[in-house]
């Protein structure tokens, strides 16, 4: 006979006959008509998709959003999304579920809501996980307080690869739970699903193996050969791109799946429990900026930062007190009454409480919980490298699953005393409600900071700088327009590698034609253009206002940061000069100076002025844009004679060139660096192309970059260095 679970009114509690069909379906669906779900639902999305206009858009969300997009409309297969911190690419599952966004608009902004409706989802199969197995007052506390938590939050509102997990952790908790707790068969099929796909929003999400294994030891009849085969197929199905591009690449990256072995194990760190403790407490840390909203809240809230903290660990207890009942069985005592060696009494008592184990649906729930929050951290605690945030993000929502729980069975145990027992209740109620009131006030007035710019933008590692989307679509949107308005037929924007892959992707929307150029350098057009230049350029407007004819138009805002500064340009006057220099042998550019002239520039973020060296070129021939292809040229000067002299070096890279167009250089001195005599110089040309291989009929799709025809310029003579001499005169 089965063991089953009745519907969450009966707390968890194992009878020896499973509910009717009927009694199922009502226990599934019903809960739906809850009246604080409604309530649930529009605090969770209004926290995740109020203003997700202004959704950070950096490298990652624009390589993952532009992978899906060039999947559906150039008929590639993704065997890998972006590459990881370590070099090696994760797997191409966020991919192909963004293809879905990308089949319907060329708007990033889609896939943000998507992957915001996943988490809405999330909050509401937390509410119905609780509901099913611990009952409603567990439901509305976790789930509550999940929907409300400000980090949980904050990485539900942004295009990522961890930032999908939520709901399917929720889904194999549920597999799990019905083969554990149930006792019902078809539980492994589906857990290996969502392990599958949990995979693939990360790799360190394979480290929730460990609850999997742990539900094959406690209910093994409950696995069928058929539910092995379809796990076996599920894994092959889910893999296959993986396995292909292994295939491909020659096992390269197998590395990736365990990436985390490449760190050699330290000494104890407690990265992952500081971590851990961030997400439960919203009100530990105060923000860095005077104008924030959530400095006076931070304030407010900062005593109730104990609340949760000790709700957890009160929960920690409670799941080893029923993982600990031990319920002396027939057979241990019948042993002990026969005075059986004290080896084989303790064995036979051991069996039994495993036994005994097993057969509580409540203690094998519990098992899993503490296994699932459990294993991870102790594997961080000797973790080596640098631990991020969202490494921890397939624990939620663990701890308020946990608290929810152990809320609801304090309140009701309270609720069947007497006295003062019974009335101290309510405020465990009110204790409830503060938190989740609490919690729901920072977590919504931490967007509004977001939205309104109450952040510093230079503050999120490895990026230069921060973007948003609705920023780098108006800038990109008033480019156009004035390009439109003032009857211009071309436009020029600086990228930076803050920016490149956003604006490569972004421009593509625009009716006018774009060259997008490096920021370490300066593209002159030949006939009168429009220019937008990126907000940490300073550079390109020093080189405008030396060797330009440039108008300031407008400066276009971004939160948190400085302006983009949109100008109309002039073709200047040394255009059309006469080049002074042989011309290159390969024809693609020719000196227009034979000296490198000094620039100083003040930047405020120093005390000291920068200087740079400026080298005047112009472009020789004209290349088209092609798809996702960048055309570079690298320059290397020695300062000075000698090949051993210190180097310097600049990349400018370019969608399109027109030829006639005038280029400018420029190199970086170190500091407090003399300025040099001459500059002994070589430049190469290249093409980047993103690495999209052919198998058999297949068109594979990475996010790799290769550079193609390497060339190494040379002058119509054969020399392949071309000498500067450096004026001596001062820039400005």
């Amino acid at each position: 006979m089965r063991l089953a679970l009745l519907p969450a009114h009966h707390q968890g509690r194992v009878v020896p006959q499973p509910p009717g069909r009927s009694e199922r379906r009502r226990s599934w669906w019903s809960w739906l008509l809850n009246p604080e779900v409604l309530v649930l639902l529009l605090l969770a999305a209004a926290l995740r998709l109020y203003g997700l206009n202004q959704t950070e858009f950096d490298d990652d969300q624009a390589t993952l959003f532009r992978m899906a997009y060039d999947a559906v409309h150039q008929g590639l297969l993704p065997v890998t999304s972006n590459t990881g911190s370590i070099g090696s690419q994760h797997p191409p599952g966020v991919v192909y579920l963004l293809m879905l966004p990308a089949a319907l608009s060329a708007n990033p902004l889609w896939a943000a809501v998507l992957v915001a409706l996943l988490n809405v989802l999330a909050v509401l199969l937390t509410y119905f996980f609780l509901y099913r197995y611990y009952g409603r007052l567990a439901a509305v506390t976790g789930s509550f307080l999940y929907a409300s938590a400000v980090l949980p939050v904050k990485y539900a509102r942004f295009i990522w690869q961890p930032n999908i997990a939520a709901p399917f952790i929720l889904l194999f908790l549920l597999a799990l739970f019905r083969g554990a707790v149930e006792r019902r068969s078809g539980w492994l099929g589906w857990a290996v699903l969502w392990l599958a796909l949990l995979y693939q929003a990360h790799e360190v999400n394979l480290l929730l193996a460990a609850p999997l294994l742990l539900c094959l030891v406690l209910a093994p009849k409950t696995v069928r050969w058929r539910d092995a085969l379809f796990a076996l197929l599920v894994l092959l199905l889910v893999f296959a791109p993986s396995l292909l591009w292994l295939l491909v690449s020659g096992l390269h990256d197998l590395r990736s799946t365990l990436s985390f072995s490449n760190h050699q194990a330290g000494g104890l760190s407690l990265q992952a429990l500081r971590i851990y403790r961030l997400f439960i407490i919203p009100y530990d840390q105060l923000p860095n900026r005077s104008d924030t909203l959530l400095l006076p809240l931070h304030r407010l809230f900062s005593w109730l930062k104990l609340a949760m903290p000790g709700l957890l660990i009160l929960a920690a207890l409670w799941l080893l007190v029923v993982i600990g009942r031990w319920r002396v069985g027939p057979a241990a005592e019948q042993t002990e009454l026969q005075g059986a060696a004290g080896l084989g009494r303790w064995w036979q008592r051991l069996r039994e409480g495993w036994e005994d184990l097993r057969s509580d649906g409540q203690r094998c729930g519990a098992l899993i919980l503490l296994v699932w929050q459990l294993i991870p951290l102790l594997v961080f605690l000797h973790y080596g490298g640098e631990l991020h945030t969202q490494y921890l993000l397939f624990l939620m929502p663990g701890p308020f699953l946990l608290i929810g729980i152990v809320a609801a069975r304090s309140l009701n145990w309270l609720s069947r005393q007497e006295g003062w027992l019974r009335r101290l209740r309510l405020a465990g109620y009110l204790l409830v409600g503060m938190l989740v009131v609490a919690q729901s006030l920072v977590a919504a007035v931490s967007v509004l900071d977001t939205l309104e710019g109450h952040f510093d933008d230079r503050s999120f590692p490895p990026y230069p700088y921060h973007n948003d989307l609705a920023s780098l679509q108006q800038a990109l949107a008033a480019t156009d327009q004035l390009a439109q308005r003032e009857h211009l037929s071309h436009a020029y924007i600086t990228v930076d590698d803050a920016t490149r892959t956003a604006v490569f992707f972004l421009s593509r929307q625009m009716r006018t034609p774009v060259t997008l150029f490096d920021a370490h350098c300066l593209l002159l057009p030949t006939e009168r253009a429009v220019m937008l230049v990126g907000p940490y350029d300073p550079w390109v407007t020093a080189l405008l206002e030396r060797f330009g004819r440039a108008t300031l138009v407008s400066q276009l805002s971004r939160p948190g940061g400085l302006p983009f500064s949109l100008y109309v340009v002039e073709p200047g006057p040394e255009a059309a000069a006469s080049p002074l220099a042989a011309p290159w042998k390969l024809n693609q550019l020719q000196a227009l100076s034979q000296q490198a002239l000094p620039l100083t520039l003040a930047n405020s973020s120093q005390t000291q002025a920068t200087a740079w060296l400026v080298s005047s070129w112009q472009i020789r021939q004209s290349v088209s844009p092609v798809l996702n292809t960048t055309y570079a040229y690298r320059f290397v000067a020695t300062a000075g004679a000698s090949s051993s002299s210190q180097s310097l070096q600049t990349t400018c890279t370019f969608n399109r060139l027109q030829a006639g167009e005038r280029l400018l250089v420029t190199f970086a001195l170190a500091d407090k660096e003399a300025i040099p005599v001459n500059l002994l110089l070589r430049i190469w040309s290249y093409r980047i192309v993103l690495y999209t291989p052919s198998y058999g009929p297949l068109h594979l799709e990475t996010s790799i970059s290769k550079e193609v025809d390497v060339n190494l310029l040379q002058t119509a003579a054969g020399a392949n260095q071309i000498l500067l001499s450096v004026n001596d005169g001062t820039g400005r």
